[in-house]
């Protein structure tokens, strides 16, 4: 049972460590964003919810370019599209 006390907080931080981000990555943007979207592109458009979704989502738009990441590259496909930092622009 001792053991087990000096084991579990080792994995937790291991685990924790393993699902670190990358350095400057806005983790907690991106995983809100991408709910958002997920609410708006997903519900009903005579729902109010829906609506309320897509202005969060859009807010968090600006939030993350704000702080220099991009939604896919110029050209690309919307379908293959995804958030990284902007080229030629260091993320913040």
């Amino acid at each position: 049972m001792k053991a087990m006390r000096l084991v579990l907080p080792l994995l937790a931080g291991l685990q924790a460590a393993r699902a670190a981000p990358a350095s400057g990555e806005p983790t907690a943007l991106l995983r809100d964003w991408a709910a958002q979207n997920s609410a708006c592109r997903g519900g009903r458009g005579d729902d109010p919810r829906t609506q309320e979704a897509c202005t969060r989502r859009d807010a968090l738009d600006r939030r993350l370019a704000a702080a220099g990441w991009c939604y896919g590259r110029p050209g690309e496909p919307g379908y293959q599209r995804s958030w990284q930092p902007c080229a030629g622009r260091a993320p913040r």
